[in-house]
C-alpha cells in the first residue's frame, strides 16, 4: 500500500448527484468502522491484562450521531441517451425518468478549466443521522452460549502452558480470571501470580460461538 494515499487519485469534473451522497455516505461509515475497531480492541486488550481485567473497565465508544454537510456544487440536468424520453398523454414528451441531476465539485481546479465564478454554485445542505441509533442495545445483557464449565475446560485442553494441579483443574496458588466480552464474542483466560507481577501471564481467548481456542500469551 502506497504511503500516500492519494498517490492514484484522479480528480473527477462530475458525477451524478446519487454517487455524490453515495460516497459521502460510505466515507462516514468507513470512518465509524475504524472509530469501533479500535474500541474493540481496547476491550480486548483490558480483558486479556491481568490488572485491568480485574477493575472491570470498559473502552470508550466513539460515534458519529449527526454529521452535517454543505456542499458547493455546480449542478446540470442532462438527459440520459441511453434511455429514449417517454411520450406522455398528448404527445407531449416526458423526461422525469430520462434526465439526471449532475453535480460538479467548484474546486479550484473546476474554477480555472471552466472560467466558473463561485458565486453562481449550488449550495446543498445534507445530515446524515444513524436510523436506528448504534449500540441501541446494552451490550452487558447479551447471555452467552457457553458455562464457565465449559470455558474453562476449552482453555485447559488448548496448548496454553496452564499450571494445573492433579484433577487436571488451575492451580489454587495462581489466579484463574474468565472474562466474558459481549461485543467480540470472545472469553478471556488468564492465570497469572499476583504476587509477582513481572512474570509472564498464560492468557488465550475462547470463541463463544465457536469454542475455538487462540493463544494470546504463554511463557
Amino acid at each position: 500500500m502506497p504511503d500516500n494515499p492519494l498517490a492514484n487519485a484522479t480528480e473527477v469534473f462530475s458525477a451524478p448527484i446519487e454517487s455524490v451522497i453515495v460516497a459521502l455516505g460510505k466515507g462516514i461509515s468507513e470512518a465509524q468502522r475504524a472509530l469501533d475497531q479500535n474500541s474493540i480492541a481496547a476491550q480486548q486488550a483490558i480483558d486479556a491484562d491481568p490488572v485491568l481485567s480485574r477493575q472491570g473497565l470498559q473502552a470508550t465508544w466513539y460515534q458519529f450521531p449527526r454529521v452535517d454537510l454543505q456542499l458547493k456544487l455546480s449542478l446540470t440536468m442532462a438527459q440520459d441517451g441511453a434511455t429514449p424520453a417517454p411520450r406522455a398523454a398528448g404527445g407531449v414528451a416526458d423526461f422525469s425518468k430520462a434526465i439526471r441531476l449532475v453535480a460538479q465539485p467548484v474546486s479550484a481546479a473546476y474554477k480555472t478549466h471552466f472560467n466558473y465564478t463561485a458565486e453562481a454554485a449550488s449550495t446543498i445542505t445534507l445530515s446524515i443521522v444513524p436510523v436506528p441509533a448504534p449500540r441501541a442495545a446494552d451490550q452487558s445483557t447479551i447471555t452467552p452460549r457457553m458455562t464457565l464449565a465449559d470455558v474453562q475446560k476449552a482453555a485447559l485442553s488448548s496448548p496454553a502452558k496452564f499450571v494445573k494441579d492433579a484433577q487436571g483443574g488451575p492451580v489454587a496458588s495462581l489466579r484463574f480470571d474468565l472474562n466474558f466480552n459481549a461485543t467480540a464474542g470472545l472469553w478471556y483466560v488468564l492465570q497469572y501470580d499476583p504476587l509477582n507481577p513481572a512474570a509472564k501471564p498464560v492468557v488465550v481467548a475462547v470463541d463463544d460461538a465457536t469454542g475455538r481456542v487462540q493463544v494470546i500469551s504463554s511463557p
